[in-house]
């Protein structure tokens, strides 16, 4: 077998929680018939007490069967189209996983504090950390407010990612109001403004800045790009998102110009 083929074939195994020891057993036990472990850990050179604790493990993720003959245990590797039958496992799973996610999810609040008066302070760091934010904003009851220098952020995650998140974020039928600089991103993601369920205002050309404020129900989250470190703060308070939603963000936005797309549908 060529060496990129056993890598594709390690690469797809390890997605079924298989180890690359583990998809090396599987290949080899596909060569033979079903045999002892003792013989196939010779046959493989491997440490006798390894192979049995792997294939323990492979009969458990379907991937092995076990037989017995003259009260001898045998081992033998199942069909490879057994990988179809786990795969509809899966999705059978994540289903039921979708269809029961939500009333979990309310159980788990009602754990929470109910003194809401001291906020919650979250820190991200880096683009894994700003992706973070963005998909807690997709949790959104009402609209989703942002302030930003979207120029410097768009470049750091790259348009295409952003403008994937605004088509999820749209799906669920999340309206967004953003106030961004002049810029190309500005004015891609305001020709979509319909598709993205969005409203896009500017600021003055001659304001530059390196921070910005997402805010979706009681949260508010601050991002900074200082000395090339890139932070995302998330605080989570009713009061203080109140004051930046109803009072500050409604403040910049009144004074804030608007766009052609918006100015001629009013």
């Amino acid at each position: 077998m060529k060496s990129i083929d056993k890598q594709h074939i390690v690469v797809q195994l390890k997605r079924f929680n298989c180890s690359e020891s583990e998809a090396d057993l599987y290949a080899y036990c596909l060569s033979i018939e079903p045999e002892t472990i003792q013989k196939i850990a010779k046959g493989m050179g491997r440490n006798r007490t390894t192979v049995y604790s792997e294939v323990e493990q492979l009969l458990k993720k379907g991937l092995l069967f076990e037989t017995r003959k003259n009260k001898k245990r045998y081992i033998g590797a199942e069909n490879p189209n057994v990988l179809y039958s786990l795969l509809q496992q899966r999705e059978n799973e994540l289903v039921t996983l979708k269809n029961n996610i939500g009333y979990a999810v309310e159980l788990l609040n009602a754990i929470k504090p109910s003194d809401t008066s001291v906020p919650v302070v979250k820190l991200y760091e880096g683009v894994d950390g700003f992706k973070k934010m963005l998909e807690e904003t997709l949790s959104a009851k009402g609209e989703v407010l942002v302030f930003t220098y979207v120029k410097l952020f768009s470049e750091l995650l790259d348009p295409e990612y952003l403008e994937g998140y605004f088509k999820r974020r749209s799906a669920k039928g999340i309206h967004t109001r953003l106030i961004f600089p002049p810029c190309d991103f500005a004015n891609r993601v305001n020709a979509k403004a319909d598709q993205y369920k969005i409203q896009v205002r500017l600021m003055p050309e001659d304001m530059e800045w390196k921070a910005g404020i997402f805010s979706w129900n009681d949260s508010i989250a601050i991002q900074s790009f200082t000395e090339g470190k890139f932070t995302c703060t998330v605080i989570e308070n009713k009061d203080i998102a109140h004051f930046y939603r109803k009072i500050m963000f409604e403040l910049v936005w009144g004074q804030a110009r608007k766009m052609d797309s918006e100015s001629s549908s009013e």
